[in-house]
């Protein structure tokens, strides 16, 4: 990855694009500060010569920072942030999952604790089925559904089955498209004892609910998804 500061043409009608790759990798970018390309890497600013003086922000675009919350029983937990690791050809798509602190460190940075980063949205949810589990006295080791917000299916193209209300929704953000099924704890004498983990034999892909139901349930699932989630 080359750390050298590169021109970024504003000029060029791209004002949040790479100035190499062309992806979209600033959000709301300003000519004061140094940008970092989530896809490739290369960093780049307005006036790069400045670039001693200017502050450096790092990877800004919206999908990278953007926060997906996570409840638990439907209360606010945490949320999952996605994470682009490498560059180019070799970039990997990951996922980060945040704890909401309330009483460990007061005064942290937003308030929020890093916890983990993962391959997939299910394994960042299992990490924080970790954190929970030692809200109590004891570890509770007892398995949780978990709702994903299932990002393979594409609810732009190959979606024929669904009607065009459904589609609008889709588009519009009212609902969206999910994965349920069950997280557990590795079992004695695995060296992993207590650490959760997707059991991927019980999740059901592809289940249409409102939006915001993505998060761990302790009980049952929500209401829309209860048909199809298995039973813990």
């Amino acid at each position: 990855m080359n750390n050298d500061v590169i021109s970024w043409n504003s000029a060029n009608g791209d004002t949040y694009a790479c100035p190499r790759c062309n992806h979209d990798t600033a959000d709301q970018p300003t000519s004061w500060e140094v940008y970092t390309c989530c896809n490739c890497g290369t960093r780049f600013a307005r006036f790069p010569r400045l670039q001693r003086f200017l502050r450096h922000v790092g990877i800004t675009c919206e999908f990278c920072t953007e926060r997906h919350p996570v409840v638990v029983d439907g209360k606010p937990y945490g949320f999952l942030r996605n994470r682009h690791n490498g560059s180019g050809t070799h970039a990997r798509h990951q996922v980060e999952a945040w704890k909401y602190d309330t009483d460990e460190i007061p005064d942290h940075k937003d308030r929020v604790l890093y916890r983990d980063t993962c391959a997939t949205r299910a394994d960042a949810l299992a990490s924080l089925a970790r954190a929970r589990s030692y809200n109590g006295v004891e570890d509770d080791f007892s398995p949780v559904l978990a709702v994903v917000a299932d990002k393979k299916f594409n609810k732009y193209y190959g979606a024929d089955h669904l009607t065009k209300e459904q589609q609008d929704a889709l588009h519009d953000g009212t609902l969206e498209v999910y994965g349920v099924g069950v997280i557990r704890t590795h079992d004695a004498p695995s060296p992993m004892r207590g650490w959760f983990y997707p059991d991927t034999d019980t999740f059901t892909w592809g289940l249409i609910a409102p939006s915001g139901l993505e998060g761990l349930y302790t009980k049952a699932a929500p209401e829309a998804l209860a048909a199809n989630a298995p039973k813990l």
